[in-house]
């Protein structure tokens, strides 16, 4: 029985079972999920130990899947590899920027897949020589106690350590009283032998020698006793001190957890109420700030929506925005006008002459109607700003949208009276925008 798990993101039947074959190749246990949103889902009900992770799906894609699962303390620790046709050193980097560990190519070969998985630990070095790799049962019960063991949390509060110490010192004072009083025993009754023997020899002697020795021993033993009873009541006195220190700071103890609780309390209340105050402001700003982006967002017909003055828009935007502390995502969308457009000689697409009649168009629409392909509305600065994951802010994530005819949103309505292609195409330019998103990350 397999003992480690896998989980396998794709939308692709075919891909999950070649690498679901691979892996069980390996002893790994194998589950699937067809897209991102369904692999969060999973991921909050069933434990594993790594994650293969495809990047085009439906939905979320597997970058957005691998930000969303690091940002999550319980899935942080899990290896992710990406397992897609994406390649290039862009690519990685930006993968291994939001967590993932590497990226495997779609026909992966069994041994870069093995030596992927021996370096994650989740498999052995079989080349050891034979009867030396412990059995199918020993790892299992291996893997289930290194689970436990890593379950586990050892800790101590202060008011227990004190009453440990306390404990300690009241025992080890105890033990010393008790020996000193043991060895003091042990002289007295030495001397009281020592001098009963030699009243037993005085006996045979005349009257008064005899009579002194007795007294003498008598003004001894009393002598010697009077320290042990002092010594006795010293114990006891000390043992009831200690009883009541250890209650007044039982009491110390219930009094500063109340108090600790009380602070905590307050504390609490106020970081909530600054951090509602505070995100309320930062949300009214970036409102704000994304309404003065919005207002000025159009473009005409021939410019590129994601162009040099865009991208000279996104780096002021970014620095204010880095500066402030946001942590989010900015969106820019692109969104396509619908233009009177004439045909020329040549077969391509302009806007009609301003005197043209609007039912006189050749189309109303864009030439990149059918496009969702962001390179298509990009300069070549901008590009290379995107594809260089260094010129962005840690905390913050830059979207691009293409948006096609159907997705497109018209922002201004056309005018029922609009008749010649001047009038159309004045409000077609006013829809013809790139439209800011500013989100904070949760």
């Amino acid at each position: 029985m397999a003992f480690k798990r896998a989980l396998v993101v794709d939308d692709s039947k075919l891909a999950r079972v070649a690498l679901k074959k691979l892996l069980e190749e390996q002893d790994l246990d194998v589950i699937f999920a067809e897209s991102g949103e369904a692999a969060l889902e999973l991921l909050d009900r069933e434990s594993v130990d790594v994650i293969f992770m495809d990047h085009h799906m439906p939905g979320m894609d597997g970058l957005e899947t691998v930000a969303a699962i690091k940002r999550n303390p319980r899935t942080a620790t899990i290896p992710v590899m990406m397992y897609t046709t994406r390649e290039g050193e862009v690519y990685v980097s930006q993968a291994r920027a939001l967590g993932a560990v590497g990226v495997l190519p779609k026909q992966v070969e069994r041994a870069a897949l093995f030596d992927m998985l021996m370096e994650l630990g989740l498999v052995r070095d079989r080349r050891a020589p034979p009867g030396q790799e412990p059995s199918r049962e020993v790892q299992a019960q291996a893997y289930e106690v290194d689970r436990r063991l890593d379950d586990q949390a050892v800790g101590i509060s202060v008011q227990s350590l004190v009453r440990r110490i306390l404990e300690d010192q009241h025992l080890a004072l105890r033990a010393d009283i008790l020996r000193g009083n043991r060895t003091f025993a042990r002289q007295v009754a030495s001397e009281i032998l020592e001098e009963t023997r030699r009243a037993e020899e005085e006996a045979a002697q005349p009257a008064p020698q005899r009579s002194y020795s007795q007294t003498a021993v008598t003004i001894l033993v009393l002598l010697l006793l009077v320290p042990a009873l002092v010594l006795g009541g010293l114990y006891l006195k000390t043992a009831r001190e200690l009883d009541a220190a250890q209650k007044s700071l039982a009491g110390l103890d219930q009094t500063l957890e109340e108090r600790m609780q009380a602070a905590e309390s307050v504390t609490s209340g106020l970081l909530e109420g600054m951090n509602e105050e505070r995100a309320s402001t930062l949300s009214s700003h970036l409102a704000g700030l994304a309404w003065s982006l919005n207002e000025s967002g159009s473009h005409p017909y021939d410019q590129p929506a994601f162009d040099d003055r865009r991208l000279a828009q996104l780096k002021t935007l970014l620095a204010h925005l880095e500066s402030i502390g946001f942590k989010g995502t900015v969106r820019l969308a692109s969104h396509l006008g619908e233009f009177c457009l004439t045909t020329s000689r040549l077969g391509e697409l302009a806007p009609a002459p301003d005197e043209t009649p609007v039912e006189a168009c050749a189309m109303v629409g864009h030439p990149l109607d059918d496009s969702s392909f962001t390179g298509e509305r990009e300069s070549e600065a901008f590009a290379a700003f995107m594809d260089d994951p260094r010129n962005l802010p840690p905390a913050i994530r830059v979207e691009l949208v293409a948006n096609d005819r159907y997705s497109s949103t018209r922002r201004y309505p056309f005018p029922d009276n609009a008749v010649t292609a001047v009038e159309w195409n004045a409000v077609a330019e006013r829809n013809h925008r790139v439209e800011y998103t500013l989100t904070p990350a949760r």
